[in-house]
């Protein structure tokens, strides 16, 4: 009984914020933020060994009708990774993208895992568009 009260708990909270979702598959999660007319979703698995490699995707789409300039970083979706020496030389902000609606803009990037335990994967935007991911927490083996 109690555990269908916490479902239902969860399913109405997740309703009315209406802001951010999870889907897990095995090892694998989605993470999905909705923002105006933008989608954010990032996938990613989120458990791992060392040594292995991380391999991460992210898709931004616009839901709009009409055209909107977005001016952004290079690449506009950028990943970090706590479970790793590696460091990313992004671009600054500087490029100006046109999204048409159901335009679908996708960013992979991928990591190589060197530290073990609770680690985060942290989803920036360098756009002029107002989404915010929470850390994705991965375990490391």
């Amino acid at each position: 009984m109690s555990n269908n009260i916490l479902m239902l708990v969860l399913a109405v909270s997740m309703t009315i914020a209406g802001c951010s979702s999870t889907e897990k598959n095995d090892d694998n999660v989605t993470e999905r933020v909705v923002a105006s007319d933008f989608i954010l979703e990032v996938t990613t698995p989120t458990v791992l060994s060392m040594g292995e490699t991380i391999k991460v995707k992210g898709t931004l789409k616009y839901t709009g009708i009409k055209p909107v300039e977005v001016t952004h970083g290079k690449p506009i979706i950028r990943f970090f990774f706590s479970g790793s020496d590696e460091e990313r030389n992004y671009t600054d902000v500087g490029y100006v993208t046109e999204f048409k609606s159901g335009q679908v803009v996708e960013v992979e990037d991928e990591f190589i895992v060197t530290q073990k335990g609770k680690q985060n994967l942290i989803v920036d935007m360098t756009a002029d568009i107002s989404l915010t991911m929470n850390p994705i927490e991965i375990v490391v083996k």
